[in-house]
């Protein structure tokens, strides 16, 4: 087959052909970030041949970390449309130097991205030149997908109906302040997939009526639960499978056990926190497995479910002979993915329901992109942003098939002289500050100074100004009980002094916790939605040595020996635990 890139592929050719490989065929590399060693093993080095790319230079952790540093998930402000001049809700800070648009204007038709199109200067760095480009070219104020009902305050998600401040979400109905997928009517959930009516679950799949669970599956009208399987009507208990009626782990009678439950106001937040506190001892009691993987055949990484042949993974499901990848459904065939679903042969991107597609974020059913943002239905387009159903552009310019790539070729070749091509984006072309991106939430990419460090930007967030004069109330005077809070909440300005944020509580949040006893919350949605996030631990993949207290072997395990949780070896604990 003729090549259409003769240039590029010449030289990388030669690229690999001078590459000096180790006996078994990889190479060690040093990270030009955080200087740390990294091994790139021989099937990697085969997988970016048929890619077309040159091996990388940062590490897994920094290639994660400087994804990361592109998305906001659920730090929202009020911003000024460039399109109405409206004041509109924004993933986007009030300093942003972007052109904010209303989501609903950005997808329709009432423009067009090849307007912003600019021309190739060969003299200058690619990469400024995209930066350019991403300035002059509206952006959403939300990633709202066009198919939601009544969701407008929501990011990054897909196919919602009645949700509100939801994040990186599929498919889910009446649901509040979280991460979900497949779920309805719950509030404050993190990870929860096909579930219904739940309040601060955590990481758990097919819950019904529970409250307040860890890393459960196929339970009902339960509360506090940590690593339970089919369990029902249970309070306080670890590591049960298929029980009924046990609280703190102890059977009880029917009669006896409702009866126990009926002494128990969890609506009054003294009482819920009491609770909240004793569950976290509880937890201490419970054991652990090596990781948290289910169905993982030869698999390395943590969270990968019903996967093969996934490399130091994190948070994928259903995927397949890939690596490096973190968050995704159906990844098949592709490397350091930064979530998206049903995707295959890619690279270095996020994206869903697409083929060959390379240092991309938010592609969408499109194939054979590289370095492009936010484009939809697309196919062949190079440098470009906001496109839909286009073929053959570079930097929004429409080409002939001919003329494309004739200049792609020497736009690669260029960029592989350059020593841009195959690297993802540099930070400074991020849309958010660090500070502000979804990496802060993840412990080992927390640290502000590190990230400054390594070139991110770090800047001060301007205050939203409220335009409502309401009246302003300080969480500690909220009631503690449900019972005893009225309506009049919904017209009250809410300070969370201690995290030093403003929020509102709307109706459907207050009639939910009046109908499942739940108090008010005492902290703003953005920092809950935080703490969970860090709660789900770090994404930096280790692999350490432990000793199972059960029965002496050493095996390997995704938590770190000062970690005070007790962990078994998988066969011990699945004796413990079944």
């Amino acid at each position: 087959m003729i090549s259409k890139t003769p240039k590029f592929d010449k030289a990388l050719d030669e690229y690999f052909a001078g590459l000096k490989l180790d006996e078994k065929g990889g190479q060690w590399r040093i990270c030009r970030f955080s200087g740390e060693k990294f091994y790139i093993r021989p099937e990697d080095v085969e997988f970016y041949k048929r890619m077309r790319v040159p091996l990388p230079t940062l590490s897994p952790n920094e290639r994660h970390r400087l994804k990361l540093a592109f998305f906001n998930s659920f730090n929202l402000f009020k911003v000024k449309s460039a399109y109405s001049g409206k004041t509109v809700i924004a993933a986007a800070p009030p300093n942003t130097p972007y052109k904010i648009w209303e989501h609903k204007i950005w997808f329709s038709d009432a423009w067009d991205p090849l307007d912003y199109g600019k021309t190739y200067d060969e003299n200058e760095s690619f990469f400024k030149q995209f930066h350019t480009l991403t300035l002059d070219i509206p952006r959403p104020d939300l990633y709202v997908d066009p198919a939601s009902v009544n969701s407008d305050y929501t990011h990054n998600s897909l196919k919602l109906k009645n949700c509100y401040f939801v994040f990186e979400s599929v498919e889910s109905e009446d649901c509040l302040y979280g991460v979900y997928a497949y779920t309805k009517n719950s509030i404050d959930g993190f990870g929860l997939e096909n579930s219904d009516t739940s309040y601060a679950d955590f990481i758990s799949f097919h819950l019904y009526n529970c409250f307040w669970c860890e890393h459960s599956r196929n339970c009902q009208n339960s509360y506090f639960l940590y690593d339970c399987r089919s369990c029902e009507y249970c309070f306080m208990c670890v590591n049960l499978r298929n029980k009924k009626y046990h609280f703190l782990n102890k059977p009880l009678g029917k009669e006896e056990y409702e009866a126990k439950i009926k002494e128990i106001n969890l609506g009054n937040r003294e009482v819920a926190e009491k609770y909240k506190k004793e569950f976290e001892e509880l937890k201490k009691q419970a054991v652990h497995k090596p990781d948290h993987n289910e169905k993982a055949i030869n698999s390395t990484g943590d969270y990968v479910t019903n996967s093969r042949n996934c490399f130091e993974s994190s948070i994928v499901r259903d995927s397949e002979n890939s690596a490096y990848c973190l968050g995704g459904f159906k990844i098949r065939d592709s490397y350091h993915m930064a979530g998206g679903t049903n995707i295959e042969a890619s690279y270095e991107s996020q994206a869903v329901n697409s083929y060959g597609v390379k240092f991309c974020l938010w592609a969408e059913e499109s194939r054979d992109l590289e370095y492009c943002f936010d484009c939809s239905k697309c196919e062949n387009c190079f440098g470009c942003v906001s496109l839909k159903n286009k073929k053959f552009c570079i930097f929004n310019e429409q080409y002939s098939e001919e003329e494309y790539w004739k200049l792609i070729d020497k736009i690669k070749a260029k960029m592989l002289a350059d020593g841009e091509y195959g690297e993802f984006f540099p930070s400074y072309i991020a849309p958010i500050p660090y500070n502000l991106s979804i990496a802060m939430s993840y412990v080992g990419y927390d640290n502000i100074e590190t990230a400054k460090q390594y070139g991110y930007a770090i800047e001060e967030i301007p205050e939203s100004k409220d335009e409502v004069a309401d009246e302003t109330v300080e969480v500690e005077t909220l009631p503690a009980d449900i019972k005893n809070v009225s309506d009049n909440i919904l017209n009250k300005i809410i300070f969370d002094k201690k995290n030093n944020r403003k929020f509102r509580f709307i109706k459907t949040e207050v009639d939910f916790y009046r109908k499942y006893n739940i108090p008010l919350p005492a902290e703003n949605p953005t920092t809950r939605i935080e703490n969970m996030r860090k709660k789900a631990g770090t994404i930096k993949f280790d692999i350490h040595e432990r000793i199972c207290p059960k029965c002496g072997i050493e095996f390997e395990t995704v938590y770190p020996l000062d970690d005070p949780r007790i962990v078994y070896c998988e066969p011990c604990y699945l004796k413990e635990v079944v």
